[in-house]
């Protein structure tokens, strides 16, 4: 371990006269901004994983609002078909009178009911979008911010190598 003291200690004072040397800001220079790039470039890639989610989550909600409305009709379905059942047994028209009203009272609400349900799916679908849209937005500014960082940084290092030689 002593042995190797002096080969280190030169080895780490090569290093340090070839970093202070212009090629060696040159090269400093140029790893700094490849190392902005790969950040920019994985902060896209996970912003465009979040838009991916967000389309993903807007698809499984208006699913879910579907349902809702098929869940509505089916159970106008049911209804209209007690009202009429009812009726018949209690020898009244089933399509006149009270029995006409009820029908058509649950149809309003039930249809009313579905169409809500469709609203509320084109809506889960167009919010996912716009959000999808600000996630890839905020991807491709930090891939923009990453470029002019790493522009930035080759133009100190190339600063600094005019000033060494």
């Amino acid at each position: 371990m002593v042995a190797l003291a002096p080969a280190i200690l030169t080895a780490g004072k090569a290093a340090m006269t070839f970093a202070s040397s212009g090629g060696g800001q040159l090269l400093l220079a140029g790893v700094s901004a490849a190392a902005q790039m790969s950040a920019g470039r994985s902060q896209q890639r996970g912003y465009d994983a979040q838009a991916l989610q967000a389309e993903l989550r807007g698809r499984s909600e208006a699913i879910a609002y579907k349902q809702r409305g098929a869940d509505a009709l089916r159970n106008l379905n049911e209804t209209l078909a007690a009202i009429v059942s009812r009726s018949a047994a209690g020898g009244v028209d089933p399509t006149s009178g009270s029995a006409s009203t009820l029908q058509g009272y649950a149809m309003n609400e039930g249809v009313r009911e579905q169409s809500i349900a469709a609203d509320n799916a084109v809506l889960a679908l167009g919010q996912a979008q716009s959000q999808a849209g600000i996630y890839r937005s905020a991807g491709r500014s930090a891939m923009l911010s990453s470029y002019v960082s790493a522009a930035g940084s080759i133009g100190q290092g190339a600063y600094r190598y005019g000033q060494l030689t």
